[in-house]
């Protein structure tokens, strides 16, 4: 403690600390509340409780305020209300994951003493963070100066809070250190992986199908029987907890209203720059995107965009123009040449097919490329004949492309023609092409866009939000169906779904799944926030840990026990097919006299690899490697029957390669453990947790 306390009391001017921190609590994986603020807003408003420790409101929107600010100077525009809504669950999530490691410190009682403190920051390697403006030109660490720099007295208070950052990265490096204890990589495990990598193995194998050899006539079961394998086979009906929920959902997306209104602001600023204000001004004032000094190519703007742009006059104001991301009105501020030429093309293309018919396919594109040449309407003739579906409905035209965008013969034959000329046919990987050029242009434009998008208004989300209010009350007062019925409401319903898992249909969704798995059967869930609106929820379908009932599974039970039975026959013609092979016995002529089996060859594979005719299957890999080239294998169960296998070949052991790669095979393995660990154990915490998530009281 004195050691810490002199060290605190002999500070000057730390540079620019604070700045600092706040980038270290962004990327840091685990953040936590150094300041110590959580849990004091004893009088805000609760946005949810985990394990018992409430999240106020207040510290939850301040995290997401930085959170969408980083996003904005990410995208050099304003984040939209779908990008803000995934923040909302990217920031909680965190918070929770946050939250759960505190506590789970504070059960294994982890601490960090000042002196571990001490260590880091006088240490022979400090933070990154500390120590990056003593680094010069040449990277060089000029420690005086950096000792010099955090005794300083001024900065007293920002090295306490260096230290309890240091202290909290310290905790959890003792839990990972405490999770990576019990992981290790054995030799086996790295002399495996390079094997399963680099060894590769030829086999002919002899494939007895239960499908294909066995009736399910020659098999009867009673229900006794039945009943029996499902007793003998609990694992085979063992089931987590799962739900299945029903539900109708309201849009909030925007509404005619609410394009009309944008569509109406952007011919009042047309009206204002027509009648001498200075567009550029109103495009700094109004636009949602900043103003770009670039000149853009062909190719380079979207379809809407450039066709009206690359119309235009230098100092023209064309739009309102309708895009994907709302509406544009734009200034044609600069042209210039540029040194690449573009080429707009159309094309109409005619699949090649092998025989006979190929010669029919030439013969029609030879006749299109006449018609197109005597002045039949090239856009019709597409739509009518194309068979690239795609062009084909926009009267087969391709846009605006630089070299390099087509392949070799059609981009020939494009840059080649003038203007409105007609070439083909032409003889691609894709078929037969009979082009049309439509445009030639070096040119290259700078333009001034101001962008609005269509937003939901609170009116459009207000509406849908009190639809959905009126709904969950009647469908709790008159049952779900038929108030969906009345209203005309469409009702979807998801498969079951288990904890900790997604919401099909839904995605990643905290409190729907709060909802599914603390509510009881039948009940209504309060609107809750969804993907583009707001939905109402029913549990349809409540599955419990442990055993299904017999009556519940009796069909599947009948099912498996059907399929043992005919295994257990296949098994007798294996058997006997096997007793008559002999070490040199050609597998594949011997299997010629069986019926209704497969024999065949797999070709080269490996471990990691999917045989021909086989797939992934773990014990045909298996047997494989266990094999010795030449040795015939037992009849032996895979998953599609029985097998038997005879090695034809596999590559020796390359001791000298695998000295070379088995340290970062060993290294590689054990960073996939370590993974693998603490996502696994980030699961189970949240698994085990008590999760209350109240968001929706708050944003919709």
């Amino acid at each position: 403690m004195a050691l810490m306390t002199q060290i605190r009391d002999s500070m000057t001017t730390l540079f620019a600390v604070l700045a600092v921190l706040f980038i270290i609590l962004i990327v840091f994986d685990w953040g936590m509340d150094y300041t110590g603020t959580r849990g004091q807003g004893a009088n805000a408003d609760v946005l949810g409780m985990i394990n018992g420790r409430e999240v106020s409101y207040r510290d939850f929107s301040e995290r997401l305020r930085r959170e969408v600010e980083q996003r904005r100077e990410q995208i050099k525009t304003e984040v939209d209300e779908e990008t803000e809504r995934q923040l909302r669950g990217q920031v909680w999530n965190a918070l929770v994951d946050e939250t759960l490691l505190e506590q789970e410190i504070d059960r294994l009682g982890i601490f960090v003493t000042d002196e571990e403190i001490v260590d880091v920051i006088r240490g022979p390697n400090p933070p990154e963070f500390l120590v990056q403006r003593f680094r010069d030109s040449a990277g060089t660490f000029h420690r005086e100066e950096y000792l010099q720099a955090i005794m300083a007295p001024e900065n007293k208070q920002a090295m306490v809070q260096v230290e309890e950052i240091i202290r909290q990265q310290l905790k959890r490096q003792k839990v990972q250190s405490l999770l990576f204890a019990s992981v290790h990589v054995t030799e086996g495990e790295v002399y495996q992986r390079f094997s399963d990598r680099n060894i590769a193995m030829e086999a002919d194998y002899v494939l007895f199908d239960p499908n294909r050899i066995v009736p399910d006539s020659s098999v009867v079961l009673t229900d006794d029987e039945v009943e029996k394998f499902y007793r003998a086979h609990p694992d085979e009906f063992k089931v987590k907890a799962a739900r299945r929920l029903k539900y109708v959902v309201f849009n909030q997306l925007p509404s005619a209203a609410d394009s009309a209104a944008v569509w109406n602001e952007m011919t009042r600023l047309q009206s204002q720059s027509t009648s001498g204000m200075d567009f550029e001004d109103l495009a700094r004032t109004y636009s949602e995107v900043p103003i770009t000094d670039a000149y853009f190519k062909h190719g380079e703007l979207t379809r809407e965009k450039e066709s009206v742009v690359f119309s235009a006059r230098k100092g023209q104001i064309v739009g309102p123009v309708k895009d994907f991301d709302g509406y544009h009105l734009i200034k044609l501020a600069d042209e210039r040449q540029g040194k690449d030429e573009f080429v707009k093309a159309s094309h109409i293309l005619l699949r090649s097919v092998p025989g006979p018919d190929s010669a029919k396919v030439i013969q029609k594109a030879r006749d299109l490329a006449r018609r197109a040449r005597a002045g039949e309407d090239f856009a019709a003739l597409a739509r009518e004949n194309s068979q690239d579906f795609g062009s084909a409905q926009v009267g087969g035209e391709l846009g605006w492309t630089g070299k390099g965008g087509w392949v070799k013969e059609f981009e020939e034959a494009a840059f080649r023609a003038r203007t409105n000329e007609i070439m083909g046919p032409v003889r691609t990987q894709f078929g037969w092409h009979i082009i049309k050029v439509t445009g030639k242009d070096k040119r290259e434009v700078k333009i001034i866009d101001i962008v609005m998008r269509v937003k939901s208004s609170a009116q459009t989300v207000d509406e849908a939000l009190q639809r959905a209010n009126d709904f969950s009350y009647l469908a709790t007062e008159e049952g779900f169906e038929k108030s969906a019925e009345v209203s005309q409401y469409e009702v979807r319903e998801t498969p079951e779904f288990s904890k900790a898992s997604m919401v099909p249909g839904i995605g990643i969704n905290d409190a729907v799944m709060s909802f599914a798995f603390k509510g009881k059967l039948g009940q209504v869930s309060e609107p809750i926030s969804v993907a583009g609106g707001v939905a109402v929820f029913k549990i349809s379908g409540i599955t419990e840990d442990g055993v299904r009932p017999f009556q519940d599974v009796k069909n599947i039970a009948r099912s498996l026990a059907m399929k043992d039975a005919k295994m257990a026959k296949l098994r007798e013609h294996a058997d006997a097919f096997y007793k008559t092979l002999t070490p040199s016995t050609d597998l594949l002529n011997a299997a010629k006299s069986i019926a209704n089996v497969t024999a065949q060859k797999t070709g080269s594979f490996k471990a990691t690899d999917f045989p021909v005719g086989i797939g992934r299957d773990p014990r045909f890999i298996g047997k494989s490697l266990a094999l010795k080239p030449g040795e015939l294998s037992e009849p032996f169960e895979g998953q599609r029957g029985f097998y038997l296998m005879k090695l034809i070949s596999k590559t020796d052991f390359d001791s000298t390669r695998y000295s070379a790669e088995r340290s970062s095979l060993r290294e590689q393995i054990l960073q996939e453990k370590r993974n693998r660990i603490v996502s696994e154990w980030i699961v189970s915490l949240r698994q085990a947790a008590d999760i209350e998530d109240n968001r929706d009281r708050f944003y919709r």
